[in-house]
C-alpha cells in the first residue's frame, strides 16, 4: 500500500511543482515586462457611447464619442432647418439600423443615401437616428422631441422582433436610465418574471467572486481561464425542446409567439406606438415607411411563425407603409445577411455589410415605387 501511494503521490508532486514554476515564471515574466515598458502613463477613461438624457427617449448618443455627430446621429452633421431642394430620409430604429459591427459608411441608411445620389439626386440625405438597444417607445418620443427637426420628407423606422422584449434586461449598456411603465411591453411580465430576476442579478452574495482565495490571486489561473471556461461550457441552444426557435433576445426567453398573438400585451403596445408615430409624421407632412427585418432563422424552409405578415397587415389598415425585407432576404444565403457566428455569439439579429447592402437596394425600390421619390435632378417632392 506504501509502495502504491507513493507511486500516485509522485504525479501529484510533480504536477504541482510545474504549475508552481509556470506561476512563478508568469509573475517574473509581469515584471520584467513592467521594468522594461516603465510606468505606463494613466489612460484616459473611454467616451461612452450612450448618454441618459431627461427627454422623454431616455437615453441617447453620445455627441461627445468619436463615431457620433454633434447632433447625437451615426452620421455626419446635417443643416437644420432643412435647406430648400434638400430630399431628407430619417431612418429610427435599434442596434439593426445603427449598424452593430459595421462601419459607418456602410451601414444601409448610409448606402440608401449613396445610392440616392448616384442616381440623380445629389442633394438627398439619409440621416441614421438609430441608437442601440432602442424600441419603440424610444423611437417616437425621439422623433417628437428631436428627430421631427429634421424635417424629413420620409421617415423609415427599422422593425427588428427584439423591439418588444423588457428594456430593463435589454438596455444594459445604458446605465442609470430610469424607465418608466410606458416603455414596458408587458407591465405583468416585468413584476412577475424581470424584477425578480434583476433582484436575483443584484444580490451582493451571488455578485461577490466565489472563487477560491488561491485561484483569485493566480496569474496561471487567470491565463487560462477563459479557455476553461470555453471548454466546459454548454453550446446555448435557445431553441432547445422545441421544433423551431423562437427566441427574439438573448436576454430573455419570450418567444416570438408574443407578436402572432394580436392580443398580446406586446403585440398592442407595439401596434398603439406605431400608431402614434404615424400621427406625428403625418402631422409633420412626412411618410412614415415600417421596414420589417425578419430573424436569421426566420430563412429557413418551412419555418412556421411570420409576425410581419400580421405587422403587414395591421399596417396596411392604418394607413401606414411598410416593406417586408424577408422575401429578398431569402434570395441570398443566410450567412450573406446575417452575422450568425461571426460576432463571438449566434447572432441573429444583425446583418452583415451585405445584409446592409441589399437592405438599402429594397428600400430604394420600394420608395421609388410607392411615389415617395422627388424626380431625379428635382427637390423633395410637394408635402401633402
Amino acid at each position: 500500500m506504501r509502495k502504491l501511494l507513493l507511486r500516485l503521490l509522485v504525479p501529484v508532486v510533480a504536477v504541482l511543482l510545474l504549475l508552481l514554476l509556470l506561476e512563478v515564471a508568469l509573475r517574473g515574466y509581469g515584471a520584467a515586462r513592467s521594468l522594461v515598458a516603465g510606468e505606463e502613463p494613466p489612460q484616459a477613461p473611454p467616451v461612452p457611447l450612450h448618454v441618459v438624457s431627461g427627454e422623454p427617449f431616455l437615453y441617447g448618443l453620445n455627441p461627445e464619442h468619436p463615431d457620433i455627430s454633434p447632433q447625437g446621429t451615426r452620421d455626419e452633421e446635417v443643416t437644420v432647418p432643412k435647406p430648400a431642394g434638400t430630399f431628407r430620409v430619417l431612418v429610427l430604429g435599434d442596434s439593426l439600423a445603427y449598424g452593430a459591427s459595421v462601419p459607418a459608411g456602410r451601414t444601409f441608411p448610409n448606402r440608401l443615401e449613396a445610392l440616392l445620389r448616384e442616381r440623380g439626386r445629389p442633394s438627398a440625405e439619409v440621416v441614421n437616428a438609430a441608437v442601440s438597444g432602442y424600441g419603440p417607445y424610444n423611437e417616437l418620443h425621439y422623433y417628437l422631441t428631436r428627430g421631427r427637426e429634421f424635417g424629413a420628407d420620409v421617415v423609415v423606422v427599422a422593425f427588428c422582433m427584439n423591439d418588444v422584449v423588457n428594456p430593463r434586461l435589454h438596455w444594459g449598456d445604458a446605465p442609470g436610465v430610469e424607465i418608466p411603465d410606458a416603455a414596458i411591453p408587458n407591465l405583468e411580465y416585468d413584476r412577475r418574471h424581470v424584477l425578480p430576476k434583476i433582484r436575483r442579478m443584484s444580490d451582493p452574495a451571488r455578485a461577490a467572486d466565489a472563487r477560491p482565495p488561491v485561484l483569485r490571486h493566480s496569474k496561471l489561473y487567470g491565463a487560462l481561464e477563459p479557455a476553461v471556461k470555453r471548454l466546459f461550457a454548454r453550446p446555448r441552444d435557445f431553441g432547445e425542446g422545441q421544433r423551431v426557435p423562437t427566441y427574439i433576445t438573448g436576454e430573455d426567453p419570450i418567444s416570438i409567439e408574443v407578436l402572432t398573438d394580436e392580443s398580446s400585451p406586446e403585440w398592442l403596445w407595439l401596434t398603439s406606438h406605431y400608431a402614434r408615430l404615424r400621427d406625428a409624421v403625418r402631422a409633420d407632412g412626412a411618410a412614415l415607411v415600417v421596414a420589417l427585418f425578419p430573424l436569421a432563422y426566420q430563412l429557413d424552409e418551412g419555418y412556421p411563425f411570420f409576425p410581419q405578415q400580421k405587422l403587414a397587415a395591421f399596417c396596411e389598415r392604418n394607413s401606414i407603409l411598410s416593406l417586408d425585407l424577408l422575401p429578398a432576404f431569402r434570395r441570398r444565403a443566410k450567412s450573406d445577411i446575417f452575422m450568425l457566428n461571426n460576432s463571438g455569439y449566434h447572432d441573429v439579429w444583425h446583418l452583415t455589410e451585405e445584409g446592409h447592402r441589399a437592405s438599402a437596394e429594397e428600400l430604394l425600390g420600394f420608395m421609388g415605387g410607392r411615389g415617395l421619390l422627388p424626380a431625379a435632378g428635382a427637390g423633395p417632392r410637394e408635402r401633402r
